[in-house]
């Protein structure tokens, strides 16, 4: 895993914690790695796309 320090933004390459914190070996602190979110532009073309696949699949 690959993984940004907020505090210090050093780039931290080690095993991800699922359970809890990260630790940072530049700055000695510990930070939470936080999955990106799926936009929600994604999530709209995603909906129209499945809706007009529905009508035209029940003509």
């Amino acid at each position: 895993m690959r993984a940004q320090c907020p505090r210090c933004h050093c780039v931290v390459a080690q095993a991800k914690n699922c359970e809890g914190p990260n630790f940072c070996p530049q700055c000695h602190k510990l930070f939470r790695v936080r999955e990106p979110k799926t936009p929600a532009w994604v999530l709209g073309v995603v909906t129209i796309l499945i809706a007009n696949w529905q009508i035209l699949c029940h003509r």
